[in-house]
């Protein structure tokens, strides 16, 4: 049986480098394609070289046409999907800048859309050619979001953040309805993702266990949202967040004791 392709689109800071890492290790080919050539450069020394690398806009139609050409290029093939949007700067509604907030919207709601639209096209194709037929675990592919906590919970100076994650997810919602029936998949990972603030003061005081999620444990739900074996989940999210929306309130110093 050829091995299957899991497509990384966008690298995000250290999420992408991990995924594509857990891939590898399931036996799955990876294409990672994503704007920086910088970030490219270091996937490919983490990867030792194991991982097909694409440079190219990640929130176009000419940039995801471009990935799926690749892969259908080198791999006939594309099975899954996992995406990491690109998180906008922080800002507030009162100072918004109505060109960026255009912007943000187009590079992560309107890309989300034109994601599922361009690859699930092919998955289908591709059944076609093979005749698969309908069984319980028939899965024909698999899109996955990695999202901010912003999906999730607002936070005061995130605006745009909150606002283009909340949308990514009810494209996530809308999708999986309707792609079920066609053995297609949608579903988001919705954590803290790793950046500046994942160990400053006041996440320690808002999370019961203390800190953001690893890009191990991101790549870990993603991969398995992709998996066979979970092929009844679709339309969901599975949240890391240390038990944060649990909480009421904030937790006591233990040194103020």
């Amino acid at each position: 049986m050829d091995k299957p392709l899991t497509l990384i689109i966008g690298l995000g800071q250290t999420v992408g480098e991990a995924i594509a890492k857990r891939v590898l290790e399931d036996g799955h080919h990876v294409l990672a394609v994503d704007p920086s050539q910088t970030s490219i450069d270091d996937l490919k020394k983490a990867t030792g070289g194991k991982a097909d690398l694409f440079v190219g806009q990640t929130h176009t139609r000419l940039g995801l046409r471009n990935a799926l050409a690749a892969a259908m290029e080198q791999f006939d093939r594309v099975d899954h999907i996992i995406s990491i949007p690109e998180l906008p700067e922080a800002d507030t509604i009162l100072d918004l800048d109505m060109d960026d907030f255009q912007g943000a919207l187009e590079k992560t709601s309107w890309a989300a859309v034109e994601t599922i639209r361009i690859f699930s096209q092919a998955m289908l194709e591709r059944e076609q050619d093979q005749n698969a037929t309908m069984g319980q675990n028939r899965q024909v592919g698999t899109f996955t979001f990695v999202l901010s906590l912003s999906a999730e919970l607002s936070r005061v100076g995130s605006f745009t953040e909150s606002v283009t994650q909340n949308a990514i997810f009810g494209i996530v919602k809308a999708a999986s309805i309707e792609l079920a029936r066609q053995g297609i998949r949608v579903n988001a990972v919705i954590a803290l993702r790793p950046r500046d603030e994942q160990n400053d003061e006041w996440l320690k005081k808002r999370t019961p266990i203390g800190r953001a999620a690893q890009a191990e444990e991101i790549a870990e739900a993603a991969v398995f949202l992709s998996h066979p074996s979970s092929t009844i989940i679709t339309g969901q999210s599975i949240i890391l967040d240390g038990g944060r929306q649990r909480l009421s309130g904030i937790l006591a110093d233990p040194d103020e004791d």
